[in-house]
């Protein structure tokens, strides 16, 4: 039998993110000298009271190519881990309520290797 996935379970997905996100998120572009503007706060706030599950999985995408450029640069490593680590709990917990991409499965290998080698 098919496991069917709710419209908003990927709702549950999002108490990491969005608690300790903005914050991490501040501090890793300032130091690679970027905006916000599209990653913070506020894009979580719109997706959770309007967007899905496409376009959680497409910010978490963004937020991984933030890792990755942090990573690169060597900069705010620790904002860089932690981050990494809450990406990589998604990409883990996400099969339980929706179906994962081959390339969202790939961010998740990624994430975990990323954190091995730190």
């Amino acid at each position: 039998m098919e496991r069917r996935f709710g419209y908003h379970d990927w709702l549950g997905l999002t108490p990491e993110v969005e608690r300790l996100g903005p914050e991490l998120v501040r501090r890793l572009a300032s130091a690679l000298n970027e905006s916000t503007d599209d990653l913070g706060a506020a894009r979580i706030q719109r997706l959770i009271r309007g967007g899905d599950a496409a376009a959680w999985l497409a910010y978490l995408s963004a937020l991984t190519d933030l890792v990755d450029r942090g990573s690169a640069a060597g900069v705010a490593e620790r904002e860089t881990m932690i981050l990494a680590g809450i990406l990589r709990d998604q990409y883990r917990l996400a099969p339980g309520v929706l179906r994962l991409s081959v390339e969202d499965e790939a961010r998740g290998i990624h994430l975990d290797n990323l954190l091995e080698r730190a």
